[in-house]
């Protein structure tokens, strides 16, 4: 596939049809140019152009000449860009706003477990629940680089409250990275998690999310599909009237109390 031919599937992707994308990029390798020009090089009739010149006009992508013959010229691509990406992100707002608006208060989903099958969606889920976080926030990062920022932003969100934040990990990066996004997070580590950080094989466990005591994550790591881009999926649940959740929030709770809040009790 050609630059022109590049350029026009991606104006398509971005909200244009085929012809207004034809004609846009005709005019971008030309100075200026006639509906028979412009026609010519974009590769369709002649008597769709002044419609489709017409649409793009009304976008703000192309400048008219009223000379005769009539004469086009296309806005700069510095331009034209602002443009697509306002109108672009205009469709972001909208379907958010809406929605919104269809989406039930509540979802009662404490009598299932939920399947996740991307990593986008397992990060999106993690951080919906570190966010809706009334008091305290438990996560285990078993694979290195799987505190994304995302995530980090999160988890430094709500330990700016009076929200407990702990991160169990045997990453010196993991630390690291916890420390320099200024996460107010007690970073531990157990037996149980070095013996799951230890595990080979695919899938491993990943990441393991408790929050308030009660809606439970719990991740693993597939061989990759794609390079570069983590093959994550999980299960989640929402409450601990769940035998899944009961049994995950028994073994975060006895890490924690083991581990963590012992350290924290000893004297100075």
């Amino acid at each position: 596939m050609g630059e022109a031919q590049e350029a026009i599937a991606a104006l398509e992707e971005l909200g244009l049809t085929e012809y207004e994308a034809r004609c846009f990029v005709a005019l971008a390798q030309l100075p200026h140019g006639t509906a028979k020009e412009i026609g010519q090089v974009a590769d369709i009739p002649r008597s769709r152009v002044y419609e489709t010149m017409d649409r793009l006009r009304k976008k703000g992508l192309i400048e008219i000449h009223e000379t005769e013959p009539r004469m086009y010229q296309s806005v700069s691509t510095d331009t034209a860009i602002q443009i697509l990406r306002k109108e672009y992100e205009s469709y972001f707002d909208t379907a958010e706003r809406t929605l919104e608006q269809l989406e039930p208060a509540y979802k009662d989903a404490q009598q299932g477990v939920w399947a996740l099958n991307t990593h986008e969606q397992v990060t999106g889920r993690i951080v919906d629940l570190i966010t809706d976080a009334s008091d305290e926030v438990v996560l285990l990062v078993l694979e290195e680089d799987m505190l994304d920022e995302v995530t980090a932003d999160a988890l430094a969100d709500v330990s700016d409250g009076d929200i407990s934040v702990h991160v169990g990990t045997v990453s010196e990066s993991t630390r690291d990275h916890v420390e320099s996004m200024a996460i107010d997070a007690t970073v531990f580590t157990t037996d149980l998690i070095e013996w799951f950080t230890a595990m080979s094989g695919s899938p491993r466990l990943s990441r393991l999310l408790l929050v308030d005591r009660g809606p439970v994550l719990v991740s693993a790591l597939h061989e990759e599909e794609l390079p570069g881009v983590p093959n994550e999926t999980a299960v989640w649940t929402d409450g601990v009237d769940h035998g899944f959740a009961t049994f995950a929030e028994r073994i975060f709770t006895y890490e924690l109390t083991e581990n963590v809040t012992a350290e924290t009790d000893e004297p100075t």
